[in-house]
């Protein structure tokens, strides 16, 4: 007869309170055990030895953070949750840290010297510029805290004048950068003690020691100290701390399966396949997610709580012999009824990345700092080196951290020869297309989109649309016909009327590949029009505007509404937005009904996940 332990444990797997029970407990049970021993965790334990973690958010609900794993595996899964959910404000107690306090207060730092005031500002300059933000680059200010700097751009405010303070800008970014090169944008209205102890928590989760090493460090630091007196009470002349690269192998690979239980989650209802790749260095990262559901497909953010999840897997794969790996590829499929299957594959650099994952040559660098090997691709050393891409005319676009991107065409397609006199060159270390499409030239770069006769500069752009559509026809007496259309439009309001560029790509086939030149106008958007118009959104939001975005939602700072179908919510009666077969689903409270279904066609439609992320 089957056996379940089911025990009420701390962030780290602590036990203080057990059950044992001969059936699998429901969530509802294991939430009301939990809260029952005022537990922010609860381990389920099968006589086998596998475990299901589950954990209590900030908002009081229970999830299941980690199923069939060990145990050690659920401490590591169990930290970084109580790190994402739990660990600002945070007072140890039960459940949360125990006698022992947070579960991060230690962190190993980084090997080598601290990073230079200087290099940090450099950093944070380069990071302004390939994201185009709104943020002056002269004059920048560091300041030093534990694990690196907090990079600003100081306010002159005129002590003499008490009214002084409302000229002050708020909610102006300001930029953590860790020793090993890490750049994370941060809101000024966060407190910056409370945002740099978050940032060093974050670095302290990523290298932190294993359980049995961490003992054992302990245990050199009482040796030490012993032996540091006059009589060497100890008797111990030197101690190392070695563990098998087997051990540490097996630590990386065991959090594979946690990562693609929580990617899992981000899919829209229904799919059943999902290819997930990152691309990571210490300072730059490229993370992609598709989720597949038959013959459609569709792209999701990576939350930055999860890429935190992969650092720390990178860094733990980073001590096998190979060592760090430069690509992660992640696949998981399942069928109703069967188990879920999991292919992944380490990168390592043997054959050039493609475009939409190289990263700038600076992010390798630091990473060869920060991870020294004993091998490093032909091709990488002289990328590195030389800051070319194999095949590549010039260099790509710096990509110091990018979000998920589509990918971009070859920037080396030659345009005929009756095409009209190229466009001036884009900068050099910025992504450029050239080439043709429906015989007519399509060139852009991040500062002007031309599409035969018609032009818009980027800084002039007021809306952008995207889509991917398939239609299937069935013909009488013939197979399935299929049609495949890509569409990307730029453009100045009135929507109807206004100015625009508009790129339409037809291809027939059930599988056709998606178009090279639509991904890369959709990458370009991302990385360089959106934030843009995203900030402007908010902005106007906050100033007390009504903004109108998918064509016809209004966003104000109470809530949205909609003329058709008619209705008007406050935030709060909003529940999270949902993904499916191209629309964005907006979803009352408390109904499985979606009130309206918005294309991403819709003119700045595809903006809405983040507006409603920055307005809520």
């Amino acid at each position: 007869m089957a056996r379940y332990v089911m025990a009420a444990t701390d962030a780290g797997g602590e036990r203080f309170k057990e059950r044992v029970s001969l059936e699998t407990p429901t969530l509802t049970e294991v939430a009301a055990y939990g809260d029952g021993y005022q537990s922010t965790y609860v381990q389920v334990s099968d006589e086998h030895g596998a475990v299901t973690l589950y954990g209590r958010n900030v908002g009081g609900s229970w999830s299941l953070i980690a199923a069939d794993v060990d145990a050690e595996t659920a401490g590591e899964v169990g930290r970084w949750f109580d790190l994402v959910e739990h660990y600002p404000g945070r007072t140890p107690g039960p459940g949360q840290g125990g006698a022992n306090g947070r579960p991060l207060d230690r962190v190993s730092p980084p090997q080598g010297e601290p990073m230079a005031a200087a290099r940090a500002v450099s950093l944070v300059v380069e990071r302004i510029r390939a994201r185009r933000l709104d943020y002056p680059t002269d004059g920048l200010t560091a300041d030093r805290f534990a694990t690196g700097w907090s990079v600003y751009a100081p306010v002159d405010v005129d002590d003499s004048d008490p009214m002084a303070f409302l000229d002050m800008p708020v909610g102006r970014s300001v930029f953590l950068v860790s020793d090993t090169g890490r750049v994370k944008e941060m809101s000024s209205s966060v407190p910056p003690q409370l945002a740099e102890e978050m940032f060093t928590a974050e670095e302290a989760y990523v290298r932190r020691r294993l359980d049995g090493e961490q003992f054992l460090a302990d245990l050199e630091d009482e040796v030490t100290r012993l032996s540091a007196g006059a009589e060497n009470r100890a008797g111990i002349a030197s101690f190392t701390i070695d563990t098998p690269s087997e051990a540490v192998a097996a630590r990386a690979q065991a959090l594979l399966g946690p990562i693609a239980q929580q990617l899992a989650l981000l899919g829209p209802p229904g799919w059943d396949r999902f290819d997930a790749t990152f691309s990571f260095t210490v300072s730059g990262e490229v993370a992609q997610l598709r989720f597949w559901s038959g013959g459609r497909s569709v792209e999701v953010p990576v939350p930055e709580q999860t890429a935190l999840l992969v650092r720390r897997q990178r860094h733990l794969a980073a001590r096998m012999p190979a060592g760090p790996w430069w690509r992660l590829l992640l696949t998981l499929s399942h069928t109703a009824g069967a188990n879920a299957r999991i292919a992944t594959e380490y990168d390592y650099g043997d054959q050039p990345f493609p475009d939409d994952h190289l990263l700038a040559p600076g992010n390798y660098r630091d990473d060869l700092a920060a991870y020294p090997r004993a091998h490093t691709p032909a091709w990488l050393s002289a990328y590195v080196a030389g800051g070319r891409a194999p095949g590549s005319a010039s260099p790509p676009a710096r990509r110091a951290a990018a979000a998920p991107t589509a990918a971009p065409a070859s920037a080396a397609a030659p345009a005929p020869a009756a095409a009209p006199a190229p466009a001036p060159a884009a900068r050099a270390d910025f992504p450029v297309l050239d080439t043709t499409v429906g015989g007519r030239r399509l060139h852009a770069d991040p500062h002007v989109i031309t599409y035969g006769r018609k032009s818009i500069t980027l800084d002039e752009v007021e809306w952008v649309s995207c889509s991917a559509t398939r239609i299937a026809e069935k013909r009488f007496m013939f197979p399935t016909f299929y049609t495949n259309k890509w569409e990307f439009q730029v453009g100045r309001y009135p929507y109807y009327g206004g100015p625009k560029v508009s790129v339409l790509i037809s291809k027939g086939g059930r599988e056709a590949e998606q178009p090279a030149e639509w991904a890369f106008l959709v990458n370009l958007a991302r990385h360089y029009l959106e934030p843009r118009l995203l900030g402007d959104l908010v902005t106007r939001v906050r100033r007390g505007e009504t903004v109108t975005v998918g064509g016809s939602i209004q966003v104000n700072r109470d809530g949205i509404a909609c003329p058709k179908p008619r209705f008007s919510l406050p935030w709060t009666a909003l529940s999270p937005l949902r993904f499916s077969n191209g629309m964005i689903l907006i979803y009352q409270a408390g109904t499985e009904k979606p009130l309206l279904h918005v294309p991403l066609s819709h003119p700045n439609a595809v903006l809405i996940p983040n507006l409603f992320t920055a307005l809520t």
